[in-house]
């Protein structure tokens, strides 16, 4: 990363924060509880009616930002004094179909329902960065987006609207996440998370009693067959440009009656790559595949995807910055060895505009990202916000 390490001396004078810009106690707490409540209620993709309003009740309530609401999300903009385009910021609010099984007040009252992502945490930061910013008074005009369904890869697609209303010429978001260092920012230029989709491949044959098979054309075989293909296929460094990966998430053949040979059945594949080309050559790789194993069977065969997530490639201006303002503010922050092999929708806004995701460390030990035990630390909000607000106050404007 250029200069990353000249940097850590850079501006030494101001290796603190100052008081003007400590977040108020009361304001965190505010947040915290906040937190806790969405935690408690939690609603998967396309599905956050509750939380999105209740997001909205508590910007209306604790602030005089106005608001301006798309039905599936909405965002808050603070006008400031300043002629410089707006800075944006993104916050993710849906909850994922796991159980929440933490012991605490706040767990999940909804159950096979839990913010095992630590999207609860991501919203009420934000929430509290609005709380800094109307106290503060930054010159910059800020733009605080929520946004719904990110773990599908269709929340920040349907959000893309913003770019028509606002003048926006920088978006930043954060993301927790566990085995990095606790409060510290891990940053690095270029893809910082993969491109990724789901696919769902079908194959039609035809029902057989148990007892004559071989009347019947019984797809486990051609499945079985893909498979090792597809271990093949991605065991092959010459076949890509850079990192691949095809994980089995479900296969399902036939149905649970012994007297029946199997006649249909499903595999379905999420597949991730480094490029979008490499995502793209994988697909035709697999796809190419269970067609021609399913013409040898007289198997009908098709194929559709879904969740598809574009790459997140971070915007070397915008690392640079990021690295500038943690280094004035005293932030701690080092640089990735690698990209997160995980997938965010934020490329979508990254398309769009300059800027970054960076991510805040749960701690080497803490539980995993979509996990029955996961629950976002509060000590992070304050940490997001102190990032945050060192952003907004950077007289460097990208």
């Amino acid at each position: 990363m250029i200069e990353l390490e000249a940097r850590k001396a850079y501006n030494h004078i101001h290796q603190f924060i100052s008081q003007e810009t400590l977040m108020q106690a009361e304001h965190l707490n505010l947040c915290i509880a906040l937190r806790h409540e969405l935690h408690a209620h939690p609603e998967l993709s396309d599905q956050e009616t509750w939380t999105k309003q209740r997001l909205m009740d508590f910007l209306r309530e604790h602030t005089s930002l106005q608001l301006i609401d798309h039905n599936h999300y909405f965002y808050a903009v603070y006008t400031g004094t300043s002629d410089a385009p707006a800075i944006a910021f993104r916050a993710d609010f849906d909850a994922l179909p796991i159980e929440d099984e933490i012991d605490a007040p706040h767990r999940s009252q909804y159950a096979g329902v839990g913010h095992k992502c630590g999207h609860d945490g991501h919203s009420a930061t934000l929430c509290a960065l609005a709380l800094e910013v109307e106290r503060v008074q930054p010159e910059r005009s800020v733009i605080f987006l929520f946004q719904p369904a990110e773990e599908t890869g269709q929340g920040a697609k349907s959000c893309l609207s913003v770019f028509d209303e606002q003048n926006i010429s920088e978006f930043y978001a954060y993301h927790n996440y566990p085995s990095e260092p606790f409060k510290t920012v891990s940053l690095k230029k270029g893809t910082i998370c993969l491109t990724s989709k789901g696919l769902s491949l079908y194959f039609k044959g035809k029902n057989a009693h148990a007892s004559q098979p071989e009347n019947g054309i019984n797809p486990a075989y051609t499945i079985a067959k893909l498979i090792q293909k597809i271990e093949q296929i991605q065991s092959d460094e010459t076949l890509f440009d850079n990192f691949i990966r095809c994980t089995i998430v479900h296969v399902e053949v036939g149905e649970a009656a012994f007297g029946v040979a199997a006649g249909d059945g499903v595999l379905r594949l999420t597949i991730r790559a480094y490029h979008d080309h490499d995502l793209a050559k994988l697909e035709r790789l697999i796809v190419d595949a269970a067609r021609e194993l399913s013409e040898q069977q007289g198997i009908i065969f098709h194929t559709d995807e879904q969740d598809y997530f574009p790459a997140t490639v971070n915007h070397d201006a915008a690392v640079e910055k990021i690295w500038q303002s943690c280094q004035t503010v005293g932030q701690p922050i080092k640089e990735l060895p690698e990209f997160f092999r995980a997938s965010e929708d934020f490329g979508y806004f990254l398309q769009r505009v300059t800027g970054a995701m960076l991510f805040l460390g749960n701690g080497e030990n803490a539980p995993p990202l979509h996990t029955y035990n996961f629950d976002f630390p509060d000590e992070l909000i304050e940490i997001g916000v102190k990032t945050f607000m060192s952003l907004i106050q950077s007289k460097h404007i990208l």
